[in-house]
């Protein structure tokens, strides 16, 4: 039989006749500091972890202090043995506790007894005979080992440590290390490396709290073909996403620099968190560190934020006032477009719903002690972050709008002129609320609800036409004689002092013309629906061309065209697309013809595509 003492020189067992010193751990802990961590260094490194490896039989003495005997240790050491892992085997080895206390008097004394009605679990008082009748107990085979580990984590409950001041930070390591545990082996990867590095130095995992739970969350077996993944996020190629989170020296810098390394995005980081600084210290700093990130020439337009990022946010009462809240309130301050995600520990579903009052429409939830249950949660878990994520990128396009519409509003267009029609096309435009600022809010409210992206496109198109349609922009006068088609036509250049012809009605269904619109159908026509223009071809000078088809309706178009390609130099190419653009909205968005495939949508790039235009036509 090979046995083990651990004592703190407060037994007589350490007698060399009894023990060996070579058969003895000294348990030599300040009890000033975090015993936990003693015990997990004592077990799995070094010469003490060497001797409970090598032991058939473990004697702990119930108090490993001097002075206070109702501290217990003995039994806190034994929870660690069963629960650390690193030991393999050992942690069914049989446990003779040693002292003079009866197991009734230790289950009211001690706050997490249930240890001592386990198996495997035996108690002694401090005399040879009791000692000596243990040990032919074993001879003979009547001492056993714990058998069933299931069985044992099920009877026993372990409370968090009291020195981890917050749920908040519980609930961060342990998804830290739940969703790492998903991960394939990636050794090349520097991220990953580093990942794997902080995890272990993680404090929390060598609580006994986490050994308890981590021993619950594994009794499902490991399939690595459903339970493991390659760390991935879908269409966030090239984006650059802030992180703000007061856990990110923990790993959670390493965690998301890995998947978004994975996925061809980067992480940016505030990495600037100072236990002595205070919550309005915090706040401004935060401030002038998303500035100077949302105004680089490549902005971060997404975000991942926790919600309660200083210790004095524990004990706010009002919700607004929580630093995470405030961040959120001043990034969509600077642009409503900015997409964020909050990531937090807290699962009170009415902190996730006053958010949505402050623009933030993604939110995960980091999974907890609580909230856990198998691996596959675990990973379900993990992908609804990597969703989140994913929909803020797709949606962070938004931000990118909201820059070029105040921009297009600082142009200041028109500013000197005293037409009246060109100031209510100002004021219809570019004011508070108006036509350019009501694409945005429909956006912001539904970017991904159909009817509210035709809107957009109808709205779009009444603020190009109208544009076509001021006299300092360009002259289109009519032949009412010939059913009000288009008589001549031109435009005034960008400087407003020279004017360009294009277009000159002629008799005899003749015309005078810089282009010629080509007809054909879109891609997305019906079959049977009748021609229309869908390009046109471009003169070096005035050419005679015949009218087209009777019934062919051309007016509009050909104001378009010659603002934006003769006036504006808008792309050729551009110009077309518009073209196309605009028989959608004419035959869908605001009249259902049946003439385009009902499989064919727009989607929000080409609302971003008009407001592009709008920042070249109107500058």
């Amino acid at each position: 039989m090979k046995k083990l003492l651990i004592h703190n020189n407060n037994t007589s067992f350490n007698k060399t006749d009894i023990f060996k010193i070579s058969e003895q751990f000294v348990f030599d802990v300040d009890f000033d500091k975090d015993v936990d961590l003693y015990i997990h260094e004592q077990l799995t490194r070094g010469p003490n972890s060497e001797k409970i490896l090598a032991s058939d039989i473990l004697f702990i003495k119930v108090s490993l202090s001097k002075n206070n005997y109702l501290e217990y240790l003995g039994l806190r050491l034994a929870y660690h043995i069963r629960l650390t892992k690193s030991l393999g085997e050992k942690v069914n080895i049989p446990i003779v506790l040693i002292g003079e206390e009866s197991f009734q008097f230790l289950g009211l004394t001690y706050p997490d007894p249930s240890i001592l009605f386990t198996k495997g679990i035996y108690l002694i008082s401090e005399s040879i005979e009791e000692f000596q009748k243990m040990v032919k107990l074993y001879e003979e085979g009547k001492i056993k080992s714990l058998d069933d580990m299931n069985t044992f984590v099920n009877s026993i409950l372990v409370n968090p440590p009291s020195n981890y001041n917050s749920h908040h930070s519980i609930a961060n390591e342990w998804s830290l290390v739940r969703y790492n545990s998903m991960f394939e082996k990636d050794e090349k990867n520097e991220y990953y490396d580093r990942l794997q590095k902080k995890i272990s130095d993680l404090d929390y995992l060598k609580t006994l709290h986490f050994k308890y739970l981590d021993a619950k969350a594994t009794r499902q077996n490991f399939n690595p073909k459903k339970h493991t993944i390659k760390p991935t996020i879908k269409e966030i190629e090239g984006k650059k996403i802030g992180i703000i989170d007061d856990e990110i020296s923990k790993g959670w810098f390493e965690f998301y620099a890995y998947i978004f390394d994975k996925s061809n995005a980067n992480a940016i980081v505030y990495d600037g968190f100072k236990k002595d600084d205070t919550k309005e210290e915090l706040i401004a700093n935060l401030k002038i560190w998303i500035l100077e990130i949302i105004n680089l020439n490549e902005p971060v337009d997404v975000f991942i934020i926790d919600l309660r990022l200083h210790d004095d946010d524990f004990a706010e009462q009002n919700f607004e006032n929580i630093t995470g809240i405030q961040i959120i309130r001043f990034i969509k301050n600077q642009n409503p477009g900015i997409q964020i995600v909050v990531s937090s520990a807290s699962n009170k579903v009415w902190n996730y719903q006053q958010c949505l009052d402050f623009g933030v429409k993604y939110f995960s939830i980091k999974e907890s002690p609580e909230t856990f249950n198998n691996r596959s949660q675990t990973l379900s878990s993990f992908n609804h972050l990597c969703v989140q994520i994913s929909n803020a990128v797709r949606d962070s396009y938004l931000a990118n709008i909201y820059r070029k519409i105040k921009e297009i509003k600082s142009f200041n267009i028109f500013i000197n002129n005293s037409n009246e029609k060109d100031k209510q096309f100002v004021n219809q435009t570019f004011g508070k609320n108006g036509l350019l600022d009501q694409i945005f809010n429909l956006l912001l409210l539904n970017n991904s609800n159909q009817a509210v992206l035709d809107q957009c496109l109808l709205i779009a198109f009444q603020i190009l036409e109208n544009y076509c349609e001021l006299s300092s922009i360009g002259n289109f006068e009519k032949n009412k004689a010939a059913g009000n088609s288009l008589a001549s036509c031109y435009v005034w250049s960008r400087d407003g002092k020279n004017k360009k012809i294009f277009f000159i009605n002629q008799q005899k269904q003749k015309i005078s013309t810089l282009f010629q619109l080509k007809l054909g159908r879109f891609p997305f026509q019906q079959q049977d629906s009748n021609e229309t223009p869908i390009d046109f071809n471009v003169f070096e000078a005035m050419k005679l061309e015949s009218i087209y088809k009777s019934g062919l309706d051309i007016t509009a178009l050909v104001k378009i065209i010659a603002v934006l390609y003769f006036r504006d130099n808008v792309p050729k190419k551009d110009v077309e697309k518009i073209m196309a653009l605009r028989y959608y909205r004419s035959n869908v968005a605001a009249h259902l013809t049946g003439n385009v495939k009902p499989d064919f949508k727009i989607n929000a790039k080409d609302i971003m595509f008009i407001v592009k235009v709008f920042t070249q036509i109107f500058k």
